[in-house]
């Protein structure tokens, strides 16, 4: 449970109605995850609706009942709903850009009839600001339209209405943010001068609890808004001078949406399909047109500002205010905590984070010469079965790690393009068949062209020689393609106290070049030393942040 200075509603208005049992649907995405926690601490019998990795769920909120469901198949929705009182409809289908309309109006109309069948009491749905009258974007007029189906039935719902919602995990506070770190100047469109209302995550989840314990709510539509009233041109000011980037904001004429989507897309970690529905919605004004609600739930919401302050934590570590010994509390800022890398963020992102960066703990393993270098890596490659001397550059990085070994090959076989430790955007792994036997690197993730290369594994050792003496697994693939790659493996094996090393495990990462095997190519020139150099920085960094995340992962296994 949150301790008291890490929840939202401990000042609300509110008194618990703890007689009613709640769903929360959409409690894998950014509103129903900061909910959930809420609703759990002020003692609300919760069930919550997800359609697949339902061990995760159960294992983030042990006392919350669990339940897989499609919102677009009726029959398990009618029995994910059954014996509920209450239930919040966090549900959207911005992902699937080109029939998104669609599936928001059917998955409304299955929630409408389900509920009506369950006899629920009330319905809360969180959609979006925008005035009816006037000429909406597509994505807004689909939240109208999911608002007005829920409410063709005869349970009452609740429609809170709101703008830009500011969060380190919401969409749009992801593309200001990133925007204002990677781009340099700014030509502004017209439509940048829309005005927006945009609103804190904190207050989107008080008013969101707060509407189900205040029966007066009941069968509203509530506008939803933060203190400030902005042009998305201010909005990407304010951020600038929060987070003390210099940028360059210049006027436009220039007001080409799909120009404006791809440059963003390049620029910020957020999916293209939900950057074109956002982005188009950016036409519009998007104010409160009442404020009824601030007289049923009375306080005070954050201004934009301290929003984006409190939308800060995650970032702590990058950004350079808080590098200089700033009290971070005097900014209402919680501490940072230790935790797992953070995945890839975009293509601009890759390259400051694993070519630009530099970590403090090298891994390179420098050698005096030939033979030596024949002589160490002999101890590693003779269980694989692959001869040094068939490559004319064998490269070893070593790092020590905090955990089993059986802890960290474990997170090693669960690898895949989605892993916080590799860029992403710059190479693109796809997991052929789903085994990680057989892999292939796309450059920039564009897979309908030819692999930048492909890994075939030669063997795959999950469990130790019953003789061997230090416990040793390993990962060994063929390397073939676009890339002067012939093998690459990957080997944990026990510390060993003799040769000082102090962590529980050491990780070695092997790298064969050969270079298409051209003898000629053998002196190492230039091009070679710039493949290596890449290489080994790009390594050097995923090394660094698969230590972090294996860390991170066993000390939360000791600790339950």
């Amino acid at each position: 449970m949150a301790s008291h200075s890490d929840q939202y509603c401990i000042d609300l208005p509110t008194a618990p109605a703890t007689e009613n049992k709640i769903l929360v649907t959409g409690a894998s995405g950014f509103i129903g995850g900061e909910l959930i926690p809420e609703l759990i601490a002020r003692g609300y019998k919760l069930r919550i609706m997800v359609r697949s990795n339902v061990a995760m769920y159960r294992e983030r909120w042990p006392s919350v009942e669990v339940v897989v469901a499609d919102v677009l198949d009726y029959s398990q929705l009618k029995e994910a709903l059954e014996g509920i009182d209450c239930a919040y409809y966090l549900i959207h289908s911005l992902h699937s850009a080109s029939r998104f309309q669609e599936l928001d109006a059917l998955a409304a109309r299955n929630f409408r009839q389900a509920a009506e069948e369950n006899h629920l009491k009330r319905i809360i749905y969180l959609g979006s600001l925008g005035d009816p009258e006037s000429q909406l974007s597509d994505h807004i007029w689909s939240r109208i339209k999911v608002a007005e189906e829920l409410q063709k039935g005869n349970i009452p719902v609740t429609f809170l209405r709101a703008a830009v919602i500011i969060g380190s995990g919401s969409a749009s506070y992801q593309i200001i943010h990133h925007l204002v770190r990677n781009c340099p100047v700014f030509l502004f469109p017209v439509w940048a001068k829309s005005k927006c209302q945009p609103i804190a995550i904190r207050d989107v989840i008080r008013y969101l609890v707060g509407c189900i314990e205040n029966k007066e709510t009941s069968g509203k539509v509530l506008d939803i808004g933060g203190q400030d009233i902005l042009t998305y041109r201010d909005m990407i000011k304010i951020e600038a001078q929060i987070i003390r980037k210099k940028r360059l904001f210049l006027n436009s004429g220039f007001s080409a949406m799909t120009i404006y989507i791809r440059m963003i897309n390049a620029l910020t970690p957020v999916d293209h399909d939900l950057i074109k529905v956002l982005l188009e919605s950016c036409t519009n004004d998007v104010l409160c047109l009442n404020t009824d609600i601030k007289n049923m739930i009375p306080y005070e919401p954050l201004s934009y500002r301290e929003a984006l302050v409190n939308a800060l934590p995650i970032e702590l570590k990058e950004n350079p205010i808080y590098k200089k010994g700033n009290d971070v509390s005097q900014l209402g800022l919680q501490p940072q905590v230790f935790g797992p890398p953070h995945k890839s963020m975009g293509f601009i992102s890759d390259i400051r984070y694993f070519l630009l960066h530099k970590p403090d703990e090298p891994t390179l393993v420098h050698f005096d010469s030939l033979a030596e270098r024949e002589n160490y890596t002999f101890r590693i490659l003779q269980r694989l079965g692959v001869e040094v001397t068939t490559f004319k550059i064998l490269n070893v990085h070593k790092i020590g790690i905090n955990a089993p070994v059986k802890n960290v090959f474990e997170e090693l076989l669960q690898w895949n393009g989605d892993s916080s430790c590799w860029p992403n955007h710059i190479a693109k792994v796809v997991n052929r068949n789903n085994r990680l036997e057989n892999l292939s690197i796309y450059l920039f993730g564009w897979t309908k062209f030819i692999p930048l290369f492909k890994l075939s594994a030669i063997t795959i050792k999950k469990i130790p020689d019953a003789v061997g003496a230090d416990n040793a697994r390993y990962l060994l693939y063929k390397c073939r393609g676009g890339y002067p790659i012939g093998i690459f493996s990957m080997y944990v094996r026990s510390s060993i106290a003799d040769q000082n090393e102090k962590e529980q495990s050491q990780l070695f990462l092997v790298v064969g070049f050969n270079f298409y095997g051209k003898e000629r190519w053998s002196n190492r020139n230039l091009i070679n030393r710039m493949w290596e150099t890449i290489h080994d920085r790009v390594t050097l960094n995923v090394m660094n942040r698969f230590k972090q995340l294996c860390e991170w992962r066993f000390d939360k296994f000791k600790k339950g």
